[in-house]
């Protein structure tokens, strides 16, 4: 952990004026990002027309430190039938462009050189607008839309210093109608014209660099000792940040820790995917919630089946905003390596099923029910024993424990809490020796990704007269 917190330290401590700071309240750390101002209070430039195509493009000019340029324009009605309004901006980055000579050469050119770039656009109401970032070439970087009114920006893409982009502003399309169909611009309604804020950034320690939505655009989570850490930013609804994370230098046997603090306004959600692609275990939260996963087991040193060829093992850990967005204050992502010892007796991920299940042993096994999950844990007895087993589930679950016959399914015993919180037991079971699964689950919508429970199991030598006792 020292490594951690030295990083949130040198994160914590940078002396540039766009330096984030962490406040911290009940052992949370978020991210609060320091507004900066707009061209140094200089009014807004008018849009020109015609700027309907790069080729027409209204190039923006900047002013300040940091770097800005604010645009009042406006997204007129077409005539029924036709297209709506476009206005496109050309957005030329100050600085030298590098050259490189290779794809590897420009993702690491990327990573140290790139600036971030932060649009906003405030809507009149009634106008709902779709923002488009373009490249050099014309290719989609990023397509972010609002409804009606809604404010709609791109609060950290990763842009290269000379190189020309473009931002395209445009009704968004209207949700289909019952035949499937809207129109061309409905996002036109009452209002027509919208202010934009373009900055230009500096990127700090462990930021997130947009687009990173897939596994080919993923930032890499870099090691520092053993732990690693990212800050992102939830900056549209279904936001999804995804993360490359390498155990070229992981020993044999270690398992992986993630905990993900809250945002106040987002719900969010957390998974770790293989090389693949694939998904090995998610957690969901409530607004604000922090998520966590314990006793990650590592891959081994075989590469997964369908893995795109890159170098060494890795696997993806994918942030993504289930409902809501904040484009000010920032998540942190910490992970950690460990040895299981080092944690206790905690559940292994996945477990959600047989095939998966943890190993339960007598004593004290400490797990996590966020929202949707199930628990599964394997039990075998070297000799017929008498069972005492106890769940203390946190707050919001109201947890379902069940006794299994692993070679046919059979539920053999179960217990369901009446409320959130309350212990449940099972007591006196019988235990034949043959594998049975110990399965934890919780009511609908139940869940606490940031609470654990605690299972508690003990035996006897089960008396030759004993029979199953409830």
């Amino acid at each position: 952990m020292s490594t951690v917190i030295a990083l949130l330290a040198a994160l914590a401590g940078l002396s540039c004026r766009r330096a984030p700071h962490f406040v911290r309240g009940d052992a949370a750390a978020v991210v609060v990002m320091q507004r900066p101002r707009d061209a140094g209070g200089s009014p807004p430039a008018a849009e020109h027309e015609p700027n309907n195509t790069p080729a027409q493009a209204q190039e923006l000019a900047w002013t300040g430190t940091p770097p800005a340029a604010v645009v009042k324009g406006n997204i007129e009605r077409s005539n029924a039938g036709k297209a709506g309004d476009v206005d496109v901006f050309k957005v030329v980055v100050p600085g030298q462009r590098m050259v490189v000579s290779s794809d590897a050469g420009q993702a690491a050119d990327r990573l140290v050189a790139a600036e971030r770039l932060s649009v906003v656009i405030s809507p009149e109401a009634g106008l709902a607008l779709a923002l488009d970032l373009l490249d050099q070439a014309l290719r989609p970087m990023k397509t972010v839309a609002a409804g009606p009114g809604e404010t709609v920006g791109l609060p950290n893409m990763a842009v290269l210093p000379g190189c020309t982009y473009y931002l395209r502003a445009r009704a968004a399309p209207a949700p289909p109608n019952k035949k499937g169909q809207g129109a061309a611009d409905a996002g036109v309604y009452s209002g027509s014209s919208y202010q934009m804020t373009v900055l230009l950034l500096d990127f700090e320690v462990a930021d997130e660099r947009e687009p990173n939505d897939r596994a080919e655009s993923a930032g890499d989570l870099l090691w520092q000792g053993r732990s690693a850490l990212a800050s992102g930013l939830y900056g549209w609804r279904r936001d999804e940040d995804w993360y490359r994370l390498s155990f070229d230098a992981m020993e044999p046997g270690w398992v992986l820790n993630l905990d993900l603090e809250g945002v106040e306004d987002v719900a969010a959600g957390l998974a770790v995917n293989d090389s693949a692609g694939r998904k090995i275990v998610a957690v969901r939260g409530r607004k604000g919630e922090k998520l966590t996963l314990r006793n990650l087991v590592l891959p081994s040193v075989a590469p997964d089946a369908g893995a795109p060829a890159v170098a060494g093992r890795c696997w993806y850990v994918v942030v993504r905003a289930e409902s809501g967005l904040d484009r000010e204050h920032r998540y942190v992502l910490r992970a950690e390596a460990v040895l299981p010892e080092a944690r206790g007796g905690f559940e292994t991920e996945p477990n959600d099923d047989a095939v998966h299940a943890s190993l339960l042993v007598e004593g004290t096994t400490t797990g996590y029910l966020s929202v949707g999950d199930v628990d599964v844990f394997r039990y075998l007895a070297a000799e017929p024993r008498e069972l005492d087993i106890e769940v203390s589930p946190p707050s919001r679950v109201r947890v379902k424990v069940e006794v299994i016959r692993e070679r046919d399914g059979q539920v053999l015993a179960e217990s369901l809490a009446g409320k959130a919180r309350q212990t449940v037991h099972i007591i006196g079971f019988s235990a034949p020796v043959e594998p049975l699964l110990v399965r934890l689950s919780q009511g609908k919508h139940d869940g606490n990704a940031s609470e654990p429970y605690l299972l508690k199991v003990a035996s006897r030598p089960l008396r030759r007269d004993a029979g199953r006792r409830d």
